[in-house]
């Protein structure tokens, strides 16, 4: 009897530390609330660095964002910062204007795609509000995964619509 435990226990033990998902509608329905969480975790053009501000843009995004990425996003981030790329083109959730750094939480799930063997959750974003005459639509493909036992934003891309024909 005791044969049997032992190999059953060791791939149990295994199987969860490989971060495959077991149960698909839990960590869909879980990584949701962080998403919509970090979406409304500020007021759409909220200013949160305003211009002239000494303040470097690396340390407010640190302090506001730093519990909804994980450690691999958030030094993607920082190298987009450092490189000096352009924050609206290249960050989803920040947007430059005349009176400084915006938040740009406007989006409304499109799809989302359970990745269990990869213990990821995909999720397409639409804007909420486009103008046609003033901008491209872009889409936004968001990955989550646990990281220290919470659902975090591990990746995210911004996808012109025109490239968008298939789902991750």
């Amino acid at each position: 009897m005791r044969r049997i435990r032992l190999p059953i226990l060791f791939g149990m033990v295994l199987l969860f530390t490989t971060g495959c998902i077991l149960n698909a509608k839990a960590a869909e329905k879980e990584s949701l609330e962080v998403l919509e969480g970090f979406l409304s975790a500020f007021e759409t053009g909220e200013i949160l660095l305003e211009e002239g501000n000494e303040e470097p843009i690396q340390g407010m995004v640190e302090k506001e964002y730093e519990r909804w990425f994980t450690k691999d996003y958030q030094g993607k981030v920082s190298k987009i910062i450092e490189s000096g790329q352009s924050i609206s083109m290249n960050l989803f959730f920040l947007r430059k204007t005349e009176a400084g750094l915006s938040a740009n939480n406007e989006y409304c799930v499109l799809y989302s795609k359970v990745k269990r063997q990869e213990g990821t959750v995909k999720y397409r974003l639409v804007p909420q509000k486009v103008n046609p005459l003033h901008e491209n639509l872009n889409f936004i493909d968001i990955e989550m995964t646990k990281e220290d036992r919470e659902w975090k934003i591990n990746d995210a891309e911004i996808v012109e619509a025109i490239y968008a024909d298939f789902f991750f």
